[in-house]
């Protein structure tokens, strides 16, 4: 009998470690995620769905991350963060989409809108139309495309998956223009300089292939070329309904800045401010985390705000992340509806320079006189809002008019005028010679040590879409 009862105390005894094994006990404290925008958002909802106990931390006072918007006296919209998708790129972002029950209209990248150019270097800002594509450059494109989207599916597609983790060939780490050039292309990296550059994403001749595929889908590609249409939305509401629907368990904790990130410990711990409603100080408090999900550009100036003691290995990742000087405004402007501006081009195969002035302007509602601008700094360089602010102000004054109106004067911007502005640390991403040294395989390497994990566009792409499978992927694989 007592060898009995011994052989069924050692049975229970193997089968206690094997549970311990399988299932690991969830600890006490919770998964600590620093940014509410799309990737750690999605991130938390992942993780309560696999019964992980999660808190949020943001230091602005919205949630949504880059998603943010204007609401003027009528409650109508005006985007200063991302604001189009399509059903066929943006896969996830249309589940989200749908369950935030926010409406959508449809939206035309090309072929509605008078466009006219400008040179903010003149007095008057020298507008003028931008003329018609060419008949045979319209043929050229169109024989193009259907082998660019050959090439996209066979040579690109295969390595297109959160953090590149099957690897970035050699030939997606030189810069877009060299990779069209390359393969044989002449339309299209011409059609694709303004398209980048006003967007956010940069100067075709400098940012490596393999992010300019990853934004142009075929899809995406013959949206702005005016063969379909793509949806417009209020993605900052999109994100606030969603939150409300799926993440019921998750504190969401606005307007609580990271100061302080202690990794030396058996747990990672934060300390933070968050605003004293009492008055016009901050509290100091603390959280205890079972890990760390980072969930914001990471830069080597943003993970040292955050008080982040870097270690030797992520020193070396992250020093190499760039980020775009990118701002968004909306303004009140004398810009008629279905009519747009966009900064002149030094020549054809350039975009409009990176220094701090608005590159574009688009009214988006034709229920109020309100438009969105986006002005575009220095890479990798200090620009401060108040400049960029100002550089908008000036050169929006010479353009404050109906620009089909030859005779008209523009009338000079007040400060009242521009009813918003931001300023983002937009486009994280490796240059060329960090991603043949293998950037995102070291990046990979990194996820779990130290209890932190990453997830933000540098895992992908900035675009709601690539944020959203960012925090998918960095929960999937390694909680």
């Amino acid at each position: 009998m007592t060898k009995y009862l011994s052989s069924w105390i050692l049975v229970l005894q193997l089968l206690s470690q094997l549970s311990v094994n399988a299932w690991p006990t969830k600890s006490k404290h919770p998964v600590c995620i620093i940014g509410a925008g799309p990737s750690g958002l999605t991130a938390a909802s992942r993780l309560e769905a696999k019964g992980y106990k999660a808190v949020i931390f943001d230091k602005q006072t919205e949630l949504g991350g880059k998603c943010q918007a204007y609401y003027d006296e009528k409650g109508i919209f005006h985007p200063l963060g991302a604001a189009f998708f399509s059903n066929a790129t943006y896969t996830e972002t249309v589940k989200v989409v749908n369950d935030s029950g926010v409406s959508i209209q449809p939206f035309a990248l090309a072929g509605d809108r008078e466009q006219f150019r400008f040179n903010y270097t003149t007095a008057d800002a020298s507008i003028q139309e931008v003329p018609s594509l060419s008949p045979q450059f319209i043929q050229l494109l169109l024989l193009e495309i259907p082998r660019y989207a050959s090439l996209w599916t066979t040579k690109f597609a295969p390595y297109s998956v959160p953090s590149f983790k099957k690897g970035v060939p050699d030939e997606l780490t030189v810069s877009g223009a060299e990779w069209f050039h390359t393969n044989n292309f002449t339309a299209l990296p011409l059609l694709l300089v303004n398209p980048l550059a006003l967007y956010g994403y940069g100067d075709i001749n400098i940012v490596p292939a393999l992010y300019v595929l990853t934004y142009i889908t075929p899809d995406i590609l013959t949206a702005f070329i005016g063969q379909h249409d793509v949806y417009y939305t209020d993605f900052n509401k999109i994100w606030v309904e969603w939150s409300k629907k799926n993440l019921c368990k998750t504190p969401i904790n606005l307007a609580h800045e990271i100061r302080c990130i202690d990794r030396s410990g058996a747990n990672p711990v934060l300390k933070y401010t968050r605003p004293n409603k009492k008055s016009h100080f901050y509290n100091w408090e603390t959280q205890t985390c079972s890990r760390i999900i980072f969930a914001f550009p990471p830069t080597i100036e943003n993970l040292e705000r955050a008080g982040l003691d870097l270690t030797k290995e992520e020193n070396e990742v992250f020093k190499n992340v760039g980020v775009h000087n990118y701002f968004s405004s909306a303004v009140e402007f004398a810009l008629p509806f279905g009519v747009s501006y966009i900064a002149e081009s030094p020549s054809i195969n350039e975009p409009p320079p990176n220094e701090g002035e608005p590159v574009a302007v688009l009214r988006l509602s034709s229920a109020i006189n309100i438009s969105t601008s986006w002005s575009w700094g220095p890479y990798k360089e200090f620009e401060s809002i108040e400049s960029a602010r100002d550089l908008l102000n000036t050169t929006l004054s010479k353009l404050n008019k109906d620009p089909r109106n030859v005779t008209a004067a523009a009338v000079p911007l007040t400060n009242m005028d521009i009813r918003a502005f931001r300023k983002w640390d937009y486009f994280p991403h490796f240059d060329t010679e960090p991603l043949k040294c293998g950037a995102y395989e070291k990046l990979n390497k990194l996820q779990g040590k130290t209890k932190s994990y990453w997830a933000s566009g540098l895992n992908g792409m900035e675009t709601v879409e690539w944020a959203i499978r960012a925090g998918i992927d960095v929960v999937d694989s390694y909680f």
